[in-house]
């Protein structure tokens, strides 16, 4: 009897040996995992993931991804496929995927642009073609800003849906029948008694009023200008400098901000455009009109961005938070817009 109990007993001890079930821990180490890495992503990773892992041949570099700071869970697929399919470094895969940068050229240069700030997956192939600078941040400004191409070339309409931040520039054009629906009067007070849109003329009369506390008084010299306005001082100066000499300090026709409402000339009462520079309210501006949601918007040192000379009195209104991040920046509205509203 006894004899027979022993017998019965080695029989189930077997039996439940044999039919212990093969955990994921097992599975992995059968690919070529080790118990250490098998048990973290046993304990780290969810089912999804862990079975996504033993239908794919062993991936070496796997510990140094999933415990990358940026990993993120639902991408794994994507990480091991363009890890197979690429010879990238990890950090680098991992920027890609998550960013969603995929296309079938990754150079030294192509990783290098889409790391820069201000970089738009879309001008991806524009930044290749472009060969007037070498530095891949010069590349990203230049190319946001549309000046791989020429003036006044692959002109488009300006999207007047952008409301306070529509571009107007020498690619954006407005329509020769375009005015504002919101312009109001200009108090002789605040400068010539034209006309202004609405909220800039608000924000102005706060920004005249602070200025006006510290004894500086500001002065609207040109507010808005309609189509026929611009064309005729624009003709003026073509004929008095030329064409081209013109196209450096004045808009054509349905190129100008001045148009839109948004744009107006500042200076001192006392003060012609010429003589702001160097002004007390002049240094003023430059440190705190974007307090009030204006934008200097033609500065020194981007003229070849922006297309025209730098302008010390022009400034346009684009909204407080718009205007306090070109201002933290160093951005022009070309370089803005390109990232942050179009």
């Amino acid at each position: 009897m006894k004899k027979i109990c022993i017998i019965f007993i080695s029989i189930i001890l077997l039996t439940g040996c044999n039919l212990r079930k093969e955990t994921n821990i097992d599975k992995l180490k059968k690919i070529g995992y080790d118990e250490k890495l098998s048990t973290y992503i046993n304990n780290n990773l969810k089912e999804d993931s862990i079975n996504y892992l033993l239908t794919h041949d062993f991936v070496s570099s796997i510990e140094e991804i999933i415990k990358n700071k940026d990993f993120k869970e639902e991408k794994l697929s994507k990480y091991i496929e363009y890890l197979d399919k690429y010879n990238f470094n990890v950090d680098d895969l991992i920027f890609v995927v998550n960013k969603e940068y995929y296309t079938d050229n990754y150079s030294e240069k192509v990783i290098k642009l889409m790391k820069e700030d201000y970089f738009i997956f879309d001008n991806l192939d524009r930044y290749l073609k472009y060969t007037k600078k070498e530095n891949t941040k010069d590349i990203i400004r230049d190319v946001n800003s549309d000046i791989d191409n020429k003036f006044y070339t692959n002109v488009k309409n300006t999207d007047l849906s952008k409301g306070y931040l529509i571009l107007v520039n020498k690619f954006n054009k407005l329509d020769s029948n375009y005015t504002p629906s919101n312009l109001v009067n200009i108090d002789k007070k605040y400068g010539n008694p034209l006309q202004i849109e609405k909220t800039t003329y608000e924000q102005f009369i706060k920004m005249y009023n602070d200025a006006a506390k510290k004894n500086l008084y500001l002065y609207i010299r040109s507010p808005y200008r309609s189509y026929n306005t611009q064309l005729s001082l624009y003709n003026n100066y073509v004929a008095t400098d030329g064409k081209i000499n013109a196209d450096t300090y004045s808009a054509r026709a349905g190129y100008s901000e001045h148009q839109t409402g948004l744009a107006m000339d500042l200076t001192t009462p006392k003060t012609l455009l010429g003589k702001f520079e160097g002004t007390k309210e002049c240094d003023w501006l430059k440190n705190n009109a974007h307090k009030y949601g204006f934008i200097l918007r033609y500065p020194k040192g981007k003229e070849y961005l922006t297309g025209y000379m730098y302008e010390s009195w022009h400034y346009r209104y684009v909204g407080i938070e718009a205007a306090t991040t070109i201002y933290e920046n160093d951005l022009t509205f070309e370089e803005y817009y390109a990232y942050y509203v179009k």
